[in-house]
């Protein structure tokens, strides 16, 4: 499992990418242009959120809150 191919998630665009909760677990969101990153590896994607958790990306606790928190950052 290669998670540096999704590295722009917590580097370049950390400000457009974030974590929102959901009740299955987070779910990974680029705020800017209202879309949800879908993975279909259950590993890759758990990976994935730990690395932006670890990184420091924004949280949120719904999808609206998100999408309402553009130009914010």
């Amino acid at each position: 499992m290669d998670i540096e191919a999704y590295s722009y998630l917590w580097t370049t665009q950390k400000d457009a990418y974030v974590l929102v909760e959901t009740e299955y677990g987070f779910g990974i969101v680029n705020k800017v242009d209202q879309m949800v990153l879908l993975i279909e590896e259950d590993a890759l994607e758990d990976a994935l959120v730990q690395k932006m958790l670890s990184e420091g990306c924004k949280v949120y606790k719904d999808i609206l809150e998100a999408y309402s928190d553009v130009g914010n950052e």
